[in-house]
């Protein structure tokens, strides 16, 4: 999240624009608009409304932004979805938006705003894909991780973190070759039963 700062510095306009692109999307946000522009008007910074589970595990949310690709384009099931990676803060590999769950916000509006943030894209959030506990490499302390699908809608640019950070569309494969995170790969993995199960289903039947 530190770059929004530094983005609204250079450019003032974006409220405006923003909801103005809001107001075109086909689709129906699931977060009233006037909330959406308060994450960009509003940046956070620092951690005194970060969430901690009972056990001191600070609480974290994300979600993995996927499309559908046109059909001609896949030859399998697993082909027909890609995701949107971001790349890390430090450099070492791609990842999905993720970031503090803080005490204003549901776990829904939380994961929306970090990928709003981080990857700049909008959609529609979808059933939660499940928790993980993990260990921060860089910081040593314990993390609870909830991940989210996000069907992406439409994506801004410029956005928030655009300084510091990459985004690209990827297939399932490389996403799984590209991501560090076993816990992130795991969820992936949520992400793609999903989608492949119900093909599966229909042959057997």
């Amino acid at each position: 999240m530190g770059g929004i700062s530094g983005f609204l510095t250079n450019f003032s306009p974006f409220t405006n624009l923003f909801e103005s692109i809001l107001e075109k999307i086909p689709v129906k946000i699931p977060i009233p608009l006037e909330k959406m522009v308060s994450y960009v008007s509003y940046p956070r910074t620092g951690r005194h409304l970060q969430r901690y589970d009972n056990r001191g595990f600070r609480l974290v949310v994300g979600c993995i932004p996927y499309r559908y690709k046109k059909l001609e384009e896949a030859s399998s099931n697993e082909e027909e979805i890609e995701v949107l990676v971001i790349s890390a803060q430090n450099g070492k590999g791609m990842l999905f938006p993720k970031g503090g769950w803080e005490n204003d916000e549901s776990m829904e509006d939380a994961a929306i705003r970090e990928t709003l943030e981080e990857a700049g894209v909008l959609g529609i959030i979808e059933c939660k894909l499940g928790k993980w506990s993990y260990k921060s490499k860089r910081q040593s302390i314990f993390h609870e991780g909830h991940m989210f699908p996000l069907l992406v809608k439409k994506e801004l640019d410029p956005w928030p973190e655009k300084n510091i950070r990459e985004r690209k569309w990827v297939t399932i494969s490389k996403a799984r070759e590209e991501c560090p995170h076993l816990w992130m790969k795991e969820a992936l993995e949520e992400l793609v039963r999903r989608h492949v199960q119900p093909a599966t289903d229909e042959k057997v039947n």
